[in-house]
């Protein structure tokens, strides 16, 4: 009953520092580009620092696995809820200033905050029984809702705090979120993971197997194209159809709601129906969004495409994540979930970028259609997916 006790306590502190965490990210989601294209000195690198903070999360998250694999998580926690406390407050400081350098540098160190908090989900496993596991891991991941509300909250209410300054208060205000987030974190109580050498195969096998790219595919392509819509619809809400902050922190609210809100039955649906439907569900959610996107420009339009956008991102990650998954005994699946992780990262933190290229050189309508091509090679991998797997029951 002790160790039971103890474990719930971690979960719940590692909750709480999940839901703050991601009220920060959410918080930069809905602003970065916006001060981007007030400092920035061209209208195409109005998404360059939401890029470097995702390029600086894919270069920091194998490091911050190995230094936790020796030296234990909670420090390392620990550091990264301190460093976001420095980024986002320094973010803040750069507004002020007028300094898009300094704003960039500041958003690179939040990336490393969020390579960090990655591991929260993986540390609240670490201590729990291996029935309770994947309830340790999706309570964690509960934080994502809560941070849906607060996050947007906080953007919608601080945008003008600081005076001749737009959008510093709501990073001054984020630096504050994760003061209180290091405070759940000096209770987090885990043992250090077991020292094991090398074995299992190498990557190369696994870069050869359909199953696999596949669902790395899915994952990653799933994740880049919802980064590359979604970093650009502040920049199109506010500054094109002028519909103004408000507005974009509810289409953002709605749209994180969506990503983690499937999460309480995205696994059941796999169990039931297969996961190539669950992936092709993905698929339909975002030629949805493409034809929502497309229809008009008012507030509903933008708010059900981002909404659907939420959803098939779901399924196409815990789709594509589930099939990565099946194909690695556990002693191989730190090294082949890493790659698939840094392979979604590089595309994420392209997309980010090419967003802000594309939507101020060639306009909403445009870039839109430029993501049918992507999602038409996501449908075509789904249809191979079928079409082998019924092959494989035939034989």
């Amino acid at each position: 009953m002790v160790n039971l006790t103890h474990n719930h306590k971690n979960v719940l502190r590692l909750t709480c520092a999940q839901a703050l965490s991601m009220t920060t990210m959410n918080v930069n989601m809905i602003n970065t580009a916006l001060v981007g294209s007030i400092l920035a000195p061209v209208a195409w690198l109005s998404t360059l620092p939401l890029s470097l903070m995702f390029v600086m999360s894919m270069l920091s998250t194998l490091p911050v696995s190995l230094l936790m694999s020796r030296y234990g998580r909670r420090p390392l926690f620990m550091l990264g809820v301190c460093v976001a406390v420095l980024s986002t407050l320094s973010q803040a400081v750069a507004i002020v200033l007028h300094h898009y350098i300094f704003f960039c540098v500041a958003s690179m160190g939040l990336g490393f905050s969020l390579a960090c908090a990655g591991f929260y989900r993986y540390a609240a496993a670490d201590s729990a029984a291996p029935e309770d596991k994947p309830r340790a891991i999706s309570w964690v991941l509960t934080g994502g809702l809560v941070a849906a509300f607060l996050g947007p909250e906080i953007a919608r209410n601080t945008v003008d705090l600081v005076p001749d300054a737009l959008y510093a208060g709501c990073f001054f205000t984020a630096s504050l979120v994760q003061l209180v987030s290091l405070l759940f974190i000096f209770g987090v109580k885990i043992p250090k993971p077991e020292q094991r050498l090398y074995a299992g195969r190498p990557i190369s096998i696994f870069l050869r197997m359909p199953i696999f790219l596949i669902g790395m595919f899915c994952a990653a392509l799933g994740y880049a194209l919802m980064s590359y819509l979604m970093t650009a619809t502040p920049l199109q809400v506010v500054n094109v159809s002028q519909l103004g902050t408000s507005a974009n922190a509810s289409i953002i609210q709605w749209h994180v709601v969506a990503m983690f809100a499937p999460s309480f039955f995205t696994g059941n649906l796999i169990a039931r129906y297969g996961v190539s439907r669950i992936l092709g569900s993905g698929v339909l959610a975002y030629v949805a969004v493409i034809i929502l996107a497309l229809m008009g420009d008012d507030f509903w339009h933008y708010f059900g495409a981002l909404f659907l956008l939420g959803i098939g991102w779901n399924f196409l990650y815990i789709g594509g994540s589930s099939l990565v998954a099946q194909v690695a005994n556990p002693e191989e699946r730190g090294r082949v979930q890493g790659v698939a992780d840094l392979t979604m990262t590089i595309l994420v933190a392209s997309a980010s970028l090419i967003a802000g290229v594309v939507h101020s050189q060639l306009g909403w309508e445009v870039m839109v259609l430029a993501a049918s091509l992507p999602v038409f090679l996501l449908m075509c991998s789904v249809v191979w997916l079928v079409s082998h797997r019924y092959q494989n029951t035939q034989a």
